[in-house]
């Protein structure tokens, strides 16, 4: 059977403004019917990250093929796509379902925040349970029904799950033209953005029929991806008429905070407004003196040393000193307990309950982390505690756990996010020589380096410090000694 398929309307290239995110699971307060459904040459998806991507969302009234390998989030990415049409856009859905009877889809999309259940009872979207469908009229009955249900619906996007369960239903004769009167009748008559699924067997390329990546406007893979200790996700845009594409691959996160898929990108520009002149002090008196007055508001700096020699102490003199100046601190330490971190500060005569709501101490174990869970970490707590210092100690946990290319990936895109949202960054990390800490492979990230370490004097081990870096600023150039002591680093200048 050949296809002759009609070649889609052209594309205006006039993007909408992206919309701010909103939190998925309240629905009652979006008030979807008393929004004007959208007329734009666009159809967002509604996650903020992917919509810039793709200049504004997919084309309107197209056929996108979303295809992936099992356990990827298929059926999760297509109902975030219906969810936040309703939602945010006003824009009515229906979900044809193959593979999923109706209880288990609600129940498995209200655990990530989508109340789907709720939606069709207002009349916003409707679920279509074709799994039972068979027979010599299927095809027919299929076609008919999913017409029908769209145009009374008056929706605006359509999810067929799955091709891959058509297929085994109907036969590819069938599945095709199936696909084709969706393309024709659905897509561009009814003015629908149609997203149909697709599985990719582990091991395969191919995404199912073999004609689908050709007769779609739009095709995205959805993949596994083995990595040291662990398994991620990736997205792909692997075509999207229409649209053209600085990036099209990045990995995700699936989790109910963000209203189901949330991709990790890193910001295109690290430009702020205008270059912070503003200093803030480090809280140890002596080093204020060796950066001339402390360290720039929006940058980072790394604290390397070997271990016991005193980073730990330094990261919470700094924090403690800019929390009491009312700035939000936030210290993730990602080698001791929260209670451990409590008595290093009082040994040092920092007292936390003074800070109080100005001071955040959070600890996790390095080894029950992926590297997508350390972005999951930094964008949770940066929505929740909106901190302008932060801290990471040590770094070198998640060096020891990730992939070269991964740890850089991440102190990227904490630097980047630095400096756009204008918070000061401290970073340790366990080197003992200038040599290694100039080589590190964050070192070209930092705006500031600070090198703490041992010597030997008489029958004792000392400690000095030397500032190595500071970008934008001049600072001490000579190596001087210090203590800790009962009231904290004691430096002499």
């Amino acid at each position: 059977m050949s296809l002759k398929l009609e070649n889609p309307p052209p594309i205006s290239v006039k993007w909408p403004e992206s919309k701010p995110r909103e939190k998925a699971d309240v629905v009652s307060k979006q008030s979807p019917l008393s929004e004007k459904p959208t007329e734009s040459k666009r159809s967002p998806v509604g996650i903020v990250e992917l919509d810039e991507i793709l200049g504004g969302g997919f084309p309107a009234r197209s056929l996108i093929l979303l295809t992936g390998n099992a356990g990827s989030g298929k059926t999760v990415f297509s109902t975030q796509f219906l969810f936040n049409g309703v939602v945010k856009y006003g824009e009515k859905g229906v979900y044809v379902s193959f593979a999923e009877n109706r209880e288990d889809f609600y129940r498995n999309m209200l655990s990530l925040g989508m109340d789907m259940r709720s939606l069709e009872r207002k009349g916003l979207f409707k679920f279509m349970d074709m799994v039972t469908m068979r027979g010599e009229d299927a095809l027919k009955n299929i076609t008919e029904k999913v017409l029908k249900t769209t145009s009374e619906l008056k929706a605006k996007r359509l999810v067929i799950d799955s091709l891959s369960a058509l297929l085994q239903t109907m036969g590819a004769a069938e599945t095709r033209m199936f696909l084709h009167t969706v393309l024709g009748k659905v897509t561009k008559s009814l003015g629908v953005t149609t997203m149909a699924l697709g599985e990719i067997p582990y091991g395969e390329g191919k995404t199912g029929l073999g004609v689908e990546e050709f007769v779609a406007d739009g095709v995205i893979l959805l993949t596994h991806m083995d990595k040291t200790n662990s398994v991620n996700r990736r997205l792909t845009i692997a075509k999207m008429r229409g649209t053209p594409l600085d990036r099209f691959s990045f990995e995700y996160l699936i989790d109910k905070e963000y209203g189901g898929i949330e991709p990790i990108v890193l910001p295109k520009r690290a430009d702020t407004l205008s270059s912070p002149t503003e200093k803030l002090p480090t809280g140890v008196e002596g080093l204020d003196t060796m950066t001339h007055g402390g360290v720039f508001r929006g940058s980072v700096t790394l604290i390397e040393g070997p271990s016991g020699v005193g980073k730990t102490i330094t990261c919470l003199h700094f924090l403690a000193a800019n929390a009491l100046k009312g700035e939000k601190a936030l210290y993730i330490s990602l080698e001791e307990p929260i209670g451990q971190i409590i008595r290093t500060m009082a040994s040092v005569g920092l007292n936390p309950q003074k800070l109080g709501d100005h001071f955040v101490i959070d600890s996790y174990v390095p080894e029950a982390l992926t590297p997508l869970h350390y972005y999951k970490i930094l964008k949770d707590m940066l929505d929740r505690h909106a901190p302008t210092v932060l801290a990471f100690d040590p770094v070198t946990a998640m060096r020891h756990l990730m992939s070269m290319e991964d740890f850089v990936t991440f102190a990227r895109y904490l630097q980047l996010l630095s400096k756009r949202k204008c918070i000061t960054v401290l970073l340790t990390s366990t080197h003992g020589t200038i040599e290694a800490a100039r080589s590190s492979e964050i070192s070209t990230l930092a705006d500031n380096i600070v090198l703490l370490r041992y010597f030997e004097i008489r029958d004792r081990m000392g400690r000095e410090m030397l500032v190595l870096k500071t970008r934008g600023s001049e600072h001490e150039t000579k190596t001087v000694s210090f203590e800790i002591t009962g009231s904290g680093l004691n430096v002499q200048t």
